[in-house]
């Protein structure tokens, strides 16, 4: 089993969107650790080149996850906030948030009109509605604590890895950084073309590095790994399921902004099976990745993910089966490279 103090450093370091300098400190000490040679490009993705020539592989885990940016502070000193990414309204309420003040972090509670005080018997609540309480009084002790319009916050968590299971925040997709990291470590160079790993900026918002990476090098093939939809849960009818936990290695057959190429599936489905690494498909009709790009880019696309119970919400939980399973699948891939495809 993988070690995994690098997935809690992870996990409960803050980074949403456009913020996630203090992951890339992370990661690149990995890399330094284990060797690799690495770029920053100036919107902030991490990335390794491996090999060369072509085929051209980009492997790309993003390092964002959901949050907050303040967009207002009320005189009573209540943070009003628009969401960086997916977050459901409903269920952020009553969260302890970390927000990331000028001068040091300060904790805080997601906070919205109780239920019962709510008119005309509505239910759902927008993003519009909740603001977070720091326990100040007042606009000006929020601002001396260095927060003010453009400030942001994500939720706080724990982590655990007891058993045999991992629970934290911001798996989607710091369990995909942890991957990729592991992979790289395992496979170290691919033995045909070459390959990208990079750790990507601002996904949760449209997947703007991303974009950047796709442009810059105009991949062959272009795979995103995530911490993905597991929804396997009681009330979910058995065709409605996206992944199981438990089950391996998800291979994204579509999702809303790819179609993944065929060949491409069965490649690594029969590479997959030579190597005795479990896999399920997914097929995920509302969602999407950093994987959008690479195919507008005319890149073979695919997305190979760990399945994550809750995510975009204050805790996920994955199998630790399932993370090793998906760490062994892309060191083949990335050793492999698709020499026969």
């Amino acid at each position: 089993m993988s070690e995994y103090a690098l997935l809690k450093k992870l996990c409960l370091t803050p980074g949403p969107p456009g913020f996630e300098d203090k992951i890339a400190e992370l990661i690149i000490n990995e890399l330094d650790k284990l060797d690799f040679d690495y770029k920053i490009d100036p919107i902030g993705n991490v990335y390794v080149e491996l090999g060369e020539g072509r085929p051209l592989t980009l492997l790309s885990a993003h390092m964002d996850e959901i949050g907050f940016m303040v967009t207002y502070v009320t005189d009573e000193g209540f943070l009003k906030v628009t969401n960086l990414g997916g977050i459901n309204p409903g269920t952020a309420i009553g969260n302890l948030v970390t927000v990331l003040a000028k001068r040091g972090e300060v904790y805080g509670i997601i906070g919205a009109t109780p239920p019962h005080l709510l008119r005309d018997g509505k239910k759902e609540l927008t993003i519009d509605e909740l603001f977070i309480d720091i326990g100040v009084s007042s606009r000006e002790e929020a601002i001396t604590l260095g927060i003010d319009r453009g400030t942001t916050a994500v939720f706080h968590s724990y982590f655990i890895s007891e058993g045999n299971c991992v629970i934290g925040k911001a798996l989607d997709d710091r369990v995909g950084c942890y991957v990729l990291l592991k992979a790289l470590e395992k496979a170290r160079s691919p033995e045909y073309g070459k390959v990208v790993a990079a750790f990507t900026v601002q996904e949760e918002v449209g997947g703007r590095g991303a974009s950047t990476l796709a442009h810059r090098f105009k991949p062959d093939i272009g795979i995103s790994i995530e911490g993905t939809i597991a929804n396997d849960t009681p009330g979910t009818p058995s065709e409605k399921i996206v992944t199981k936990a438990g089950e391996g290695a998800a291979i994204r057959l579509m999702d809303a902004t790819i179609i993944a190429q065929r060949k491409l599936v069965d490649y690594i489905t029969e590479l997959a099976e030579k190597k005795n690494v479990k896999v399920q498909f997914q097929i995920s009709p509302k969602s999407g990745t950093d994987a959008k790009w690479y195919i507008q880019l005319g890149a073979r696309t695919v997305g190979v993910s760990v399945p994550v119970r809750y995510i975009h919400s204050s805790y996920g939980i994955a199998y630790k089966k399932d993370v090793e399973t998906v760490i062994d699948l892309i060191s083949v891939l990335i050793k492999d490279n698709f020499k026969k495809l």
